[in-house]
């Protein structure tokens, strides 16, 4: 238990930054494929392929590539998130009203204008609500993610844990991981009412 704060600090980060990575990467490619009909015939069959496939389906390719450490636990949480990360993108892009964009185009908007100033505010809630799903299930992958060789972190603990049988302490941990997906889960749930009423209140 004396490595408890850092353990929750390493996974923390770790989940932020790939989640981060995930997410903006899903927006972007989402975004393409949404916007350009031969880019979205073209990925959509790979994106659908690798997304109904579990990440740990392909340990011992990446493990093969990559080796062990930090790049191994990366790929991990990004083959879970990053494809669910693009459809739920284009969805949340295609909830848009098309008249809304028709008449943007028609007043002279070009493509980059009307994402930046009509598609983007419009979507942002919904954007902000992809990053709680995604953060979701980066949070629940980092556990068994960081069996994969590093040397810190809630699941490599979890698992020095186990070969210890220190099941207590095991429970304790596994509590806490609750805990914290509880919280976070909280504060971008009051995030995503706090944004979508503000741009309600723009509207008006």
């Amino acid at each position: 238990m004396n490595f408890l704060g850092q353990d929750i600090a390493i996974s923390f980060f770790r989940v932020i930054a790939w989640t981060s990575v995930s997410y903006l990467a899903g927006i972007a490619i989402g975004y393409w494929c949404y916007a350009h009909r031969g880019i979205r015939i073209l990925l959509m069959p790979l994106v659908n392929f690798f997304r109904h496939i579990s990440p740990f389906c392909w340990l011992p390719i990446i493990i093969l590539v990559a080796g062990i450490g930090e790049w191994p636990v990366g790929i991990v949480l990004l083959f879970s998130m990053l494809f669910n990360a693009i459809v739920i993108s284009m969805g949340v892009f295609r909830m848009v009203h098309r008249d809304l964009l028709d008449t943007a185009s028609l007043d002279g908007a070009d493509r980059k204008q009307i994402f930046r100033h009509i598609l983007l505010p419009l979507s942002l809630p919904e954007l902000l609500n992809l990053f709680r799903i995604l953060w979701s299930v980066g949070w629940t992958a980092i556990i068994a993610a960081e069996m994969l060789g590093v040397r810190s972190g809630l699941g490599y603990r979890l698992l020095d844990f186990r070969y210890l049988l220190q099941y207590r302490e095991m429970l304790i941990y596994i509590g806490i991981i609750g805990a914290i997906g509880i919280f976070t889960d909280y504060i971008l749930v009051r995030a995503h009412k706090l944004l979508k009423t503000y741009l309600l209140g723009q509207l008006d």
